[in-house]
């Protein structure tokens, strides 16, 4: 299967914006949708990010829950226009090496080695490499705009960010972790799962009978975690098959398990140890709320900043 190249390589931060490349495909009738401050978007215009609005209405740094309608889509494309008209009016350039330097960024994203394997996504696309550039230099623009007129005025107090840390206690749990070691015996049909299920009985019975665990292991058990004596490490609970869990659950730590199936085999496991739930020390989290707030603060104060662009300026809509 082949990947799908991103239209937007810095689409994720950029609220209410998609910036589309040209398909290369001319329409019968290319009528004229809207005016914006004089420059006109066509209807080829249109239907192009139609076609592409998987990557368009996201809020910053997540995908849309739904497709955009047509009239969502063309909101847009005016958007993307405002802001390249405020940006060449603030004297905003891109350099090749940045254009080149989010090429080898895309690239690499997608596992694509060599220009050959991106020009063959391109074409994908059904654009080509001078035209993905002339995208890829008006998201660069408008990037930086917005780092301008936007995200450089964002200011992070120490109130700000025990506020945040006080109001937000759930988020900065950590989960109840469970310390596990087992003795995996494999079933892969009718015959192997009797007698790996004779095999655990006995094993169960060696276990009640005080036989030490990890002799057990080296002894009986299959998998990579063998050489640690079976240790799994520490789990969440989430991470566990439900037929697992719920034998943990009646666990104390140095207690074992009844024998338990699953569809790779059968299992007995002992509890070493239950790491409770502890808070994370807001030093531990600074770095995560400093980046939370200010995506939030960032999407807000785009939002007004973008609704000022429409204020002032000249739109008809012929949609």
């Amino acid at each position: 299967m082949s990947k799908r190249l991103p239209l937007a390589v810095i689409a994720m931060l950029l609220p209410a914006l998609w910036i589309q490349p040209p398909t290369g495909e001319a329409s019968t009738v290319d009528r004229i949708v809207a005016v914006v401050n004089g420059e006109i978007i066509t209807s080829s215009d249109l239907q192009s990010a139609a076609a592409h609005a998987d990557l368009t209405g996201a809020p910053m740094g997540k995908l849309p829950r739904k497709p955009l309608s047509e009239r969502e889509t063309l909101e847009q494309l005016i958007d993307k226009k405002l802001q390249l008209q405020t940006a060449r009016k603030k004297g905003i350039t891109v350099e090749p090496d940045e254009i080149e330097k989010a090429l080898d960024d895309v690239k690499q994203r997608n596992g694509l080695a060599t220009d050959a394997a991106l020009q063959k996504a391109l074409e994908e696309e059904r654009t080509t490499p001078d035209r993905y550039r002339e995208t890829l230099q008006d998201q660069i623009m408008i990037l930086k705009l917005i780092n301008r007129e936007v995200k450089s005025s964002i200011v992070l107090s120490e109130d700000d960010i025990r506020s945040y840390y006080e109001d937000s206690a759930d988020r900065f749990q950590t989960p109840v972790l469970y310390h596990l070691r087992q003795i995996f015996l494999p079933a892969t049909g009718p015959e192997s799962a009797a007698v790996a299920d004779r095999a655990a009985r006995r094993l169960a019975d060696q276990l009640k009978s005080g036989a030490e665990f990890q002799a057990l292991v080296k002894q009986s058990s299959s998998g990579p975690e063998v050489k640690d004596g079976g240790d799994l490490g520490l789990l969440r609970k989430d991470q566990m098959l439900p037929e697992i869990r719920q034998a943990i659950e009646r666990l104390s730590p140095g207690e074992f398990s009844e024998p338990v199936k699953t569809p790779a085999g059968i299992h007995l496991f002992r509890l070493d140890e239950i790491k409770p739930s502890r808070r994370r020390p807001m030093e531990e989290v600074r770095a995560e709320i400093q980046d939370r707030l200010f995506q939030e603060r960032s999407a807000e104060l785009y939002e007004k900043w973008l609704s000022g662009l429409r204020a002032t300026a000249q739109v008809e809509i012929k949609f």
